[in-house]
């Protein structure tokens, strides 16, 4: 089940967000682009949607970069890429338009990767885009901004750099009047996207065994 119930922006937290201290943050560029994969992925081996999409470690700990390495690469086609000068890890943002979808993304990555998956696999992957494809297209159909990641390296978890990856997008959102989208398996995850204005709008369960999702806008502010 999903919930359509409008949330109001926190106002406060969005002010402490944007006048918090600002840390070198870039747009990445080609040189850059190959080591992006590592930091984020270091941040979500072991996370719901991974697990269920690659339930062998072995295969999961060499497939998630690849994976990742193709979110990358999406992201500099149909979107924004935001790192630090020493890549400590990433936001990867998705323009959302009609050449871009996550099942899309789903079969090309699966054909891209190094290895030959099974059915069960490849049924898992498409089964998790479609379901959050669905709920995407429901809750924001118009135009916006798709926070398709967010990671760090594990040893920058503990520093001031996620909401600074996230500044320069909602910035650029909120001066073009576009609200932002994304989706969490970690419910550990929620306040701070809250901090940030965003809100949750739909929740539910990827469907034969997986993992919990949250969907969660934040309007421009």
């Amino acid at each position: 089940m999903f919930s359509d119930k409008l949330c109001c922006v926190d106002t406060k937290a969005a002010a402490s967000f944007f006048g918090a201290r600002q840390l070198p943050v870039i747009r990445i560029d080609l040189s850059q682009i190959e080591s992006l994969p590592t930091a984020l992925s270091h941040d979500f081996y072991n996370e719901p949607q991974f697990k269920y999409l690659l339930p062998d470690e072995e295969m999961r700990r060499t497939l998630v970069p690849c994976l990742f390495r193709y979110i990358a690469r999406s992201g500099q086609v149909f979107g924004e890429i935001y790192t630090t000068e020493d890549i400590d890890g990433g936001a990867v943002w998705i323009s959302r338009g009609d050449t871009f979808t996550l099942e899309g993304l789903a079969r090309t990555a699966i054909l891209v990767t190094p290895f030959k998956l099974g059915w069960s696999s490849f049924r898992r992957y498409i089964n998790l885009s479609r379901r959050l494809q669905t709920v995407h297209e429901r809750l924001a159909s118009g135009p916006h901004w798709y926070l398709m990641s967010l990671g760090l390296k594990p040893s920058k978890l503990e520093n001031n750099i996620a909401p600074a990856l996230l500044r320069p997008l909602l910035s650029r959102a909120d001066s073009d009047g576009l609200p932002c989208y994304l989706e969490t398996f970690r419910e550990r995850d929620l306040p701070f996207y809250k901090d940030f204005g965003f809100r949750v709008e739909g929740a539910g369960r990827i469907p034969t065994g997986g993992p919990n999702f949250w969907a969660m806008i934040r309007p421009p502010q």
